[in-house]
């Protein structure tokens, strides 16, 4: 494992490049032993009593938690730094992150031809590696080829900020393809037509295994597109699986005038996505679109969406759009689109058992989403067996931080989080499922933390989040990845437990100082 030492060293690097990920969060959650050159496959992160295990290999997990939604732990019990037990134990959060690409078949590519030719004839094992620069496409690219579990397909930069893809297609990348990993590489979107700019990834089919990790996506209407299409005969659709956004910073410089969805991860269906480590920023649509957008939204039969250690600005450099979500559980797709077609009929399941199914939504801090009538840090709609935890929502008013409209047949659980305004449940279709919330107003959470609107969570005055319960063991650790005490403060950063590491509340400081 990592020493105190190396935990610093990292976090000192948080300042040298754009990236809000590792540059950031991913610091903190990688400290423990590396993931890097394991191949393992996407899986441990959202397995759980209802789901598969995956077969990652990434040190410092253990068996999920059971119920629903679980997901892995990392820590074995024990004390930190003579403080008492933790509900984490000793050890930080060490998820795996999908394997380094050392011992692949390298393939140096130069220039725009080069780049669409290696992705063309990709063949398993092959690490496209970008030369330093920046390359202007205009065109649907095609990511079409399968790597293996043992041999992943790699589109990289070999550091951060050192390649800029310049897409300016109404659908940039579409990808059918298993096992491919996209890194280090900034996606922008240079787009003039109001027209253009839909999407930087669209994500189909059979694509299983994809992994979005340590990019910067910039000026798209739904950066990623997610969903099912028919494969041979049908009727039923495919739908990829394990899909992974981790560590990367998706936000929009100006406001896309596209009429269409605005969402940053628009996904429906698949099962066992993981959203870890992000920043989302100013995705919000102007106000003469009338259009509501979300950063995280997993809707049409979408199983067990691990959701976790996220920060998300609806809004900070544009305060004056249209209705903002942090992030959101499931809507009204028709089941035609919907995954879980167990009868073959091209019809999922969505109506019967939600939009959405058993998410873990944990130790995300999600503030400035208080524009529009239904404006929320997190929203739920059709849902089922969803657990909500530990989340931190601030700058709501006057709006809500929660709002909830559920399923009629399932509930959705709401726990040890600090959700200003409280939540909406004027249209509920069921009694909520919460406990061991609070509900504090912006002025109190304003009295809470130094200074919250500017990205500032340390603690000013905590008596009404230190210490206010038994640890949810969904949640061991917080929104660095550090272990909670047996008796855990409410909301995404754990104060009251000390570590070795650098504070987080500092960490989210960096993320937040990274939106311009």
């Amino acid at each position: 494992m990592a020493s105190i030492d190396r935990i610093r060293r990292l976090s000192d690097v948080v300042s040298m490049d754009f990236r809000p990920l590792r540059v950031t969060l991913s610091l903190v959650l990688v400290f423990g032993c590396s993931s890097d050159g394991s191949s393992g496959t996407g899986g441990t992160d959202t397995s759980a009593t209802t789901g598969s295990t995956g077969a990652g290999s990434g040190s410092g997990t253990t068996a999920a938690t059971s119920g629903t939604g679980g997901g892995a732990t990392g820590g074995t019990g024990g004390s930190t730094d003579g403080t008492g037990s933790t509900g984490g134990g000793d050890d930080p959060y060490d998820p795996d992150d999908g394997p380094g690409h050392e011992g692949g078949n390298i393939v140096d590519v130069c220039t725009e031809a080069e780049i669409l030719a290696a992705i063309a004839g990709a063949s398993a094992g092959d690490v496209i590696t970008v030369c330093p620069g920046t390359f202007a496409f205009n065109q649907l690219i095609s990511v079409d080829s399968d790597g293996t579990d043992a041999a992943r397909i790699f589109l990289r930069a070999e550091a951060p900020g050192t390649v800029t893809f310049n897409l300016s297609h109404i659908e940039n990348f579409k990808i059918g393809g298993k096992f491919w990993i996209f890194e280090n590489i900034t996606f922008f979107g240079d787009c003039d037509n109001a027209n253009a700019c839909e999407h930087a990834f669209h994500i189909v089919a059979d694509a299983d295994d994809v992994i979005f990790r340590n990019n910067e996506i910039v000026n798209f209407a739904s950066h990623v597109k997610l969903n099912g299409e028919v494969v041979g005969a049908g009727p039923a659709k495919s739908f990829p699986d394990r899909t992974w956004f981790i560590d990367n910073f998706w936000h929009n410089t100006k406001y896309v005038n596209n009429a269409v969805p605005h969402n940053i991860l628009n996904l429906d269906g698949g099962k066992d996505h993981v959203v870890r480590g992000n920043i989302f920023a100013d995705y919000n649509t102007p106000a003469s679109l009338p259009r509501s957008a979300s950063a995280v939204y997993p809707k049409a039969s979408t199983l067990r969406i691990l959701i976790e250690q996220n920060l998300i600005v609806c809004e900070k450099s544009r305060t004056d759009g249209e209705t903002t979500r942090g992030i959101q559980l499931g809507d009204g797709a028709p089941a035609s689109i919907c995954d879980g077609d167990d009868n073959g009929d091209g019809n999922g399941d969505c109506v019967e058992n939600g939009q959405n199914q058993e998410a873990t939504v944990r130790n995300n801090i999600i503030m400035g989403c208080n524009n529009g009538g239904s404006a929320a840090g997190i929203m739920v709609g059709s849902d089922r067996g969803s657990w909500i935890s530990h989340n931190t929502v601030y700058n709501a008013e006057p709006r809500n931080a929660g709002f909830y409209e559920g399923h009629a047949d399932h509930d959705t659980s709401w726990r040890f989080s600090i959700l200003e305004n409280g939540i909406n449940t004027d249209y509920a279709n069921r009694p909520i499922d919460e406990a061991n919330n609070i509900t504090p107003s912006l002025n109190e959470m304003n009295a809470i933390f130094t200074s919250p609107m500017d990205g500032n969570f340390s603690l000013a005055e905590g008596s009404s989040i230190i210490e206010q319960g038994a640890a949810d063991p969904r949640v061991p650790h917080d929104f660095c990845g550090y272990p909670r005490g047996d008796t855990a403060d409410l909301g995404a950063i754990e104060y009251s437990t000390t570590h070795g590491g650098t504070p987080c509340a500092t960490i989210v400081q960096q993320m937040y100082d990274r939106i311009p």
